[in-house]
């Protein structure tokens, strides 16, 4: 294996991808894109959101291989996404973190309800 091979599995293994790698994730998952044209390090936030509410656990480890656990911890902690009660369950064991954490719990807290 040469250094840049070598380098290139260091990268992927750090959860850096490269540029034109595409994660393993069924198309089915993105049914209202075009898969083929997606690119998926603009699309991180959306694609990240996606695969936490709809996803399994191996699709959530191709998440933190492709994208790395640092940026889907980021996107699952500071950025407002929406997740369905049962995927914010999920994540919280998955990654091992308090749904107090998670801006997307509080903000669904913060929000009024209806009475009934």
């Amino acid at each position: 294996m040469s250094s840049e091979d070598q380098i290139a599995t260091q990268k992927t293994f750090a959860g850096k991808s490269e540029k034109g790698e595409k994660p393993n994730l069924p198309k089915w998952l993105f049914w209202d894109v075009r898969y083929e044209e997606m690119d998926w390090h603009r699309s991180s936030q959306y694609v990240i959101q996606r695969i936490l509410d709809r996803g399994n656990d191996l699709e959530l480890a191709e998440l933190v291989r492709f994208y790395g656990r640092r940026k889907v911890l980021h996107v699952l902690k500071k950025k407002p996404i929406y997740l369905m009660d049962h995927s914010i369950e999920r994540a919280c064991t998955f990654f091992k973190v308090k749904p107090e954490e998670l801006l997307c719990y509080m903000r669904k807290r913060s929000r009024l309800r209806h009475w009934l």
